[in-house]
């Protein structure tokens, strides 16, 4: 009997535990099952309504397998690779709890790239991040390169248009100036006058020692003065004018001065017989051997005439004269090994000419004869002498 009411008691102690913790819940915690339903749901089986976070990393026990992205083929270099969408990640499922297996959470496959468009269309333009459909461009018609032209103006210079020219005002007409009247030559000039003639007069009387004052080609008071001077000293009539017979003496003292024009001519042709005889030496300007043109100085430098040193020089002093109006005393010259005036003589009338000569020396050679002859070039007057009419 007692056994039995303690029976009794021991089921009155767990009907009463029992609807304790119904009561308090723990019943659904100690004896339900979890309740899994196909909606996103925690581990105590209420539902999850709201994007849950991506978890970082999965659960250690929880081996997740992945394939390896598939690289991007390369675009041609014409066109550019189209950007290829992200797919969005899949929600993963909430990890069951301990009593349970966690399902294998699979990785999201990579987008297959789309084919890249041929070359004669261009690249789809890039996608938003929820991009319509790109609509495929037209391809462009293929044309030939044309041939490159060269360019007429600098690349990169604009060109403006050229600014409205207004017409140039007409240019005044200036009325030509009348050519000058040539001066006319005065027979006489006195005190007051001025021209050319007075100007050359003034030069040759300071050259020869008398001051005219200034020489501008005014004729002053000591333009008069310095000339009454000269005309008593050579003779003239002393009027202090300027006329042609004093004008005339004037040029011939002048250059006498310079070349010695008071030596006669006979004087020179005897001063070069002297040296008959003496032998030619390349460059010699002594007895003890000359050359052409050192002969001809050292004879004329013996009446204080001073000539340069080569023929070709020598051809420059005095003044030109004819081959027909030649007169002793005159220089002639000749072209032998080189163009131009390269040998040079003194003329002494009747066509012979004292010369120094490579094969005999210093001698008389004819002006006409068959070497001398095709060879005459020119002939220079030094003794101002033989222009005197006198």
């Amino acid at each position: 009997m007692q056994y039995k009411g303690l029976r009794r008691r021991i089921a009155k102690t767990v009907a009463a535990g029992l609807v304790a913790s119904l009561y308090l819940g723990w019943g659904s915690q100690l004896f339900a099952a979890p309740m899994i339903t196909n909606m996103p749901h925690r581990a105590d089986g209420t539902r999850i309504t709201g994007s849950q976070p991506v978890p970082k990393e999965m659960p250690h026990d929880v081996a997740v397998k992945t394939k390896p992205a598939t690289p991007k083929p390369a675009t041609p270099p014409t066109q550019a690779a189209p950007k290829v969408e992200t797919p969005k990640p899949a929600t993963p499922k909430p990890a069951t709890p301990p009593t349970q297996a966690a399902p294998k959470a699979e990785a999201p496959k990579p987008a297959t790239p789309k084919p890249a468009t041929p070359p004669t269309q261009a690249a789809p333009k890039a996608e938003t991040p929820k991009p319509a459909t790109p609509k495929p461009a037209t391809p462009k018609p293929t044309v030939k390169p044309a041939t490159a032209k060269l360019p007429t103006k600098p690349p990169g210079l604009e060109t403006k248009k050229p600014d409205s020219v207004k017409p140039a005002a007409p240019a005044k007409t200036t009325k030509a100036k009348k050519p000058a009247k040539p001066e006319q030559v005065k027979a006489v000039y006195k005190v007051g006058d001025k021209g050319w003639k007075v100007k050359q007069a003034q030069q040759y009387l300071q050259k020869l020692g008398f001051d005219p004052g200034e020489t501008n080609g005014q004729f002053t008071k000591a333009t008069r003065k310095a000339l009454r001077k000269f005309q008593k000293k050579y003779k003239l009539k002393e009027t202090g004018n300027l006329d042609n017979a004093t004008y005339e003496e004037l040029k011939w003292q002048a250059e006498a001065k310079e070349y010695g024009g008071n030596v006669a001519s006979t004087k020179i042709l005897k001063t070069a017989a002297q040296y008959k005889g003496v032998p030619y030496v390349f460059g010699g300007t002594t007895p003890r051997g000359f050359d052409c043109s050192g002969y001809v100085q050292y004879v004329f430098a013996k009446h204080g005439i001073r000539l340069t040193r080569t023929a070709d020089t020598q051809a420059r002093e005095g003044k030109f004269v004819s081959k027909k109006n030649l007169k002793p005393g005159d220089l002639v010259f000749f072209t032998t090994y080189e163009p131009g005036a390269s040998h040079v003589g003194i003329y002494a009338g009747n066509n012979l000419f004292w010369n120094a000569t490579s094969s005999r020396g210093i001698m008389l050679s004819n002006l006409t004869d068959s070497y001398w002859g095709p060879r005459y070039y020119t002939a220079r007057r030094i003794l101002t002498g033989n222009d005197r009419s006198r």
